[in-house]
C-alpha cells in the first residue's frame, strides 16, 4: 500500500476532530482548508509508515535483549546446558509469531 491508500482514512480521522484551532500571536483562528490538507497528508504517512513498520517496532521492543541471547548461547556451548537456550529459542519465535510480517 501506500500513502495515498490512507487518504481516506486520515480525512475521516481529522474530518471528525473539526474545527482544529490553532493559536498565533495570541488570536485563536481555525485552521485554513490548506492546513487541514497538511494534517491529512501528515497522518495518511503516519498510517502507511505503521502499515509498513509497524510489526518491525513491535518486534524490536518484544524481543529478549542481546545479553539474555549471549548467556544462553555461551551456557549452550560452554557450560552444556541448553536450557536457557531453549527458552530464548522459544521467546524469540513468539515474537515472530505475535508480530508477524503482514
Amino acid at each position: 500500500m501506500a500513502v495515498e491508500d490512507y487518504i481516506a482514512q486520515a480525512t475521516s480521522d481529522i474530518e471528525a476532530e473539526k474545527p482544529i484551532k490553532k493559536f498565533v500571536d495570541g488570536v485563536e483562528s481555525e485552521l485554513t482548508d490548506a492546513e487541514y490538507d497538511i494534517k491529512i497528508n501528515k497522518l495518511a504517512t503516519v498510517l502507511d509508515d505503521e502499515a509498513q513498520n509497524g510489526y518491525k517496532r513491535a518486534r524490536a521492543a518484544a524481543y529478549p535483549s542481546v545479553a539474555d541471547f549471549m548467556e544462553a548461547y555461551t551456557e549452550k556451548e560452554i557450560g552444556e546446558d541448553s536450557t536457557k537456550w531453549d527458552a530464548y529459542v522459544i521467546k524469540y519465535n513468539k515474537v515472530r509469531t505475535d508480530n508477524p510480517k503482514e
